[in-house]
């Protein structure tokens, strides 16, 4: 994913573009014989692929680590954000309308991708605008550095080892220079922040010159999105996910990703469109997500959120993404807000949770600080045993209850 200006909310969240951030760095010596040994490790593995030697050697010529993308690798965000934070952010209403105006001016094309792959033109307007304000920040950085970089400095190795080497892969590929392939610190590429290993696998030669560039061609960029989309799962007919209204009566408990009942059944228990509308009545698995807790929105999740968490791993930017798409379709915002008490929690008090819960017998996983999934299951059964209502969300009484247990 980029990491934007006008988006620095989405980088302090989301760990480069899929998976945790891992702390600390090589010793002193990689920036040496260390980085160097390192270099000829992958060029190995890069002339196995395929890869020509005088590409490796050009690309990886005089190319030294870059401290700054070490440093970025290396700078945890102290607070977690809220939903309120996350998605206030991301999805504005500059956002909304120029996606809608980029839809209306691209609308022949989109429509042609849609018939063709299946996916809604407010969708790849949403992941552009989010990943690039609409290609107005694609990243500066070299890749092959970047990538080169996180390889041999950071505990990433193995999986930016392969980036790297799909990297050189795309210079040889694309005729490029390791200059010319530029994009963010961490080595997401072009409109839609591809990493090399996502673009080798899905990226399309849409407007058909034998090169594909996802930095300058807008109809490869979008039918690589569309592609690569329809790849990890995303598929007509429902939204990746739209605002309900619970029933008084429904059981909190059951508000979680991990638990997942066909539409109908959801419908069933009373939950309604927000406007007061019916469910489709449809046999899709779904579930129910509270991001701000009890006394925030709801939203139904259908499979093509799992398509879209696909593509970037957290919960917020997946929401953002629909929440975006709906509006940019001409669908109202979110009806309901967030709590005006919901405040960010520090990773200090995350971990500090994760570690009492651990003792209560109730969460085994490690104390990462991450406010995930399992983290908010284990909440969810303190909270039961509390007799608070069991959201699983950590309110400022749920972490006081759990802070005064001995």
């Amino acid at each position: 994913m980029s990491f934007m200006p006008n988006a620095r909310i989405i980088a302090a969240t989301t760990a480069l573009l899929c998976g945790p951030v891992f702390l600390g760095a090589a010793p002193a010596e990689a920036q040496d014989g260390g980085f160097r040994d390192c270099l000829n490790t992958i060029k190995a593995d890069a002339l196995k692929q395929g890869v020509p030697a005088q590409v490796i050697d050009r690309a990886f010529q005089g190319l030294t680590p870059d401290q700054k993308v070490v440093d970025l690798d290396n700078r945890q965000p102290e607070f977690s954000l809220t939903y309120a934070k996350y998605v206030g952010g991301t999805v504005s209403l500059d956002r909304i309308q120029k996606g809608q105006q980029k839809m209306a001016q691209h609308r022949a094309l989109l429509d042609q991708l849609q018939a063709e792959y299946g996916v809604p033109p407010q969708y790849l307007m949403a992941f552009w605008g989010i990943e690039t304000n609409y290609g107005t920040y694609m990243g500066d950085f070299r890749v092959v550095r970047s990538v080169a970089t996180l390889a041999c400095m950071t505990k990433r190795r193995e999986f930016f080892s392969n980036e790297t080497v799909q990297a050189l892969r795309i210079l040889n590929m694309n005729h490029m220079t390791s200059d010319q392939m530029r994009g963010s610190w961490a080595g997401a590429m072009g409109n839609m922040q591809f990493m090399p290993s996502t673009f080798t696998k899905w990226a399309v030669d849409r407007d058909g010159n034998g090169r594909i560039d996802i930095w300058n061609s807008l109809p490869d960029a979008f039918a690589s999105a569309a592609n690569f989309l329809r790849g990890i799962g995303f598929k007509p007919g429902l939204p990746s996910s739209e605002e309900v209204m619970l029933p008084a009566n429904f059981p909190l408990e059951q508000a979680d990703t991990t638990v997942e009942k066909p539409v109908k059944a959801w419908a069933a228990m009373g939950v309604k469109k927000m406007n007061g509308g019916a469910l489709p009545a449809v046999d899709d698995a779904a579930s129910i997500l509270l991001p701000a807790g009890f006394r925030g929105p709801a939203f139904i999740i259908y499979p093509n959120f799992k398509a879209v968490m696909n593509w970037n791993r957290s919960t917020l930017y997946a929401l953002s993404v629909g929440i975006l798409a709906r509006q940019i379709a001409g669908g109202p915002p979110v009806q309901q807000p967030a709590p005006a008490d919901d405040a960010p929690i520090s990773r200090d008090t995350v971990i500090d949770m994760q570690m009492r819960l651990a003792r209560l017998g109730l969460y085994k996983d490690e104390a990462d600080g991450l406010l995930g999934p399992k983290t908010r299951s284990a909440l969810r059964l303190f909270q039961q045993q509390q007799a608070l209502p069991a959201d699983g969300h950590p309110t400022q009484e749920s972490v006081r209850r759990l802070q005064a247990v001995r």
